[in-house]
Parts: structure tokens; C-alpha cells; sequence
């Protein structure tokens, strides 16, 4: 990895901060509503932003349990390697890789759950919005950091290069993040 590239973990870093703390904070919402279920969660914010409305629903612990649970232990795994390879830490290829995957993975399952949540739940949890906002960003730091080392033609690699030089990837992460933007606020508004 070359050096020049650190600063690039630091979005990956922040990112994961931004998560663990989405995903914290609803975990903590969870269990209010757990022992207090006739309080109202500080994140029910109206008949659109309502935690505790998309909590019930099997698509919030599609794995057998929350799903604010598995988004802590990534978001925290993801904040220290990231943190340590920002600090300088030189990681193997393949825990680079492995991380990769899990953050392509996570703009996946996170795309379909806010799907969900949007058309068949008929709410959105803010701490979702975040934690998936975080994703965003992470997939495009985790491109940036990896795509000189895809097994590429010459040719494609260069195309890729000059892709990446004039921002086609902020572009497509943007435009990725409208895309979730105006799927929520068409079905809504």
C-alpha cells in the first residue's frame, strides 16, 4: 500500500466512527423500548423518521438478531483497522480484501433494507440513514485504496485510471447516495 494513499483511510476511519455510534445509539433505542414499550423513543421523530415502527419488523433482525448488532461489530472492526493503517500500520492484502467485501456487502444489505423499510415497513430509522450513509462513504475510500490492485488488463487498468482521476468514483458514490435520497423522499413526499 502505498504511503500516498494513507489520508484515504481516514474516511474509512471516520465512516466506521459514524456507524458504530448510529448503531450504537439504536441498539440503546431498542432496548428502551424493550423495558419501557409505552414511552416513546427518542428517535421516533414523525409518521416518517420512526425507530420503534421499523424495529418490530422481521427485516430489522433478518439474522436472527437485531441487525444493529452485526453493524457494531463491523463498524468497530472497521474503525480499528482503519484507524491503524491511518496511523500507519501496514495491513496484509487480505484482511484489506476481507474488509472490502464486508463493506460491499453492507452498501447491499443496506440498500434492500432501506427498500424495505421504505415500501413494505412504511417507515425510515434515522440511525439507518446514518449507518448507511457511512457505508457509502466507506465503499468509495475501500475503491479507492484497492482498485490499482485488481488482477486487470493493461488497458482496463488505464481506463479505470483515468475513471478514478476525474472522479467518476465520487461520482457514482454521490449519485448513488441521491438514488437512496430520492427513492425515500418520492415514496413519502
Amino acid at each position: 500500500m502505498k504511503t500516498h494513499h494513507k489520508v484515504l483511510w481516514w474516511p474509512v476511519t471516520g465512516a466506521a466512527a459514524v456507524g458504530l455510534t448510529s448503531s450504537l445509539l439504536q441498539t440503546i433505542e431498542r432496548i428502551q423500548a424493550l423495558e419501557h414499550p409505552a414511552n416513546k423513543l427518542a428517535c421516533d421523530l414523525s409518521a416518517v423518521f420512526s425507530c420503534s415502527n421499523v424495529f418490530g419488523a422481521w427485516q430489522s433482525h433478518v439474522f436472527g438478531f437485531s441487525n444493529s448488532l452485526i453493524c457494531m461489530m463491523f463498524f468497530a472492526l472497521t474503525a480499528g483497522v482503519g484507524l491503524a493503517a491511518a496511523t500507519g500500520s501496514q495491513l496484509n492484502a487480505a484482511v484489506r480484501h476481507i474488509f472490502h467485501f464486508f463493506a460491499v456487502f453492507f452498501l447491499g444489505f443496506g440498500a434492500w433494507y432501506l427498500g424495505q423499510s421504505t415500501y413494505r415497513i412504511g417507515f425510515i430509522c434515522i440511525f439507518c440513514l446514518a449507518c448507511y450513509s457511512a457505508v457509502i462513504l466507506m465503499n468509495w475510500a475501500w475503491f479507492r485504496l484497492q482498485y490499482r490492485e485488481w488482477p486487470l488488463r493493461p488497458l482496463a487498468a488505464l481506463r479505470l485510471e483515468t475513471f478514478v482521476r476525474r472522479g467518476g468514483d465520487v461520482f457514482l458514490a454521490v449519485l448513488w447516495a441521491l438514488a437512496v435520497a430520492a427513492m425515500i423522499v418520492f415514496h413519502f413526499w
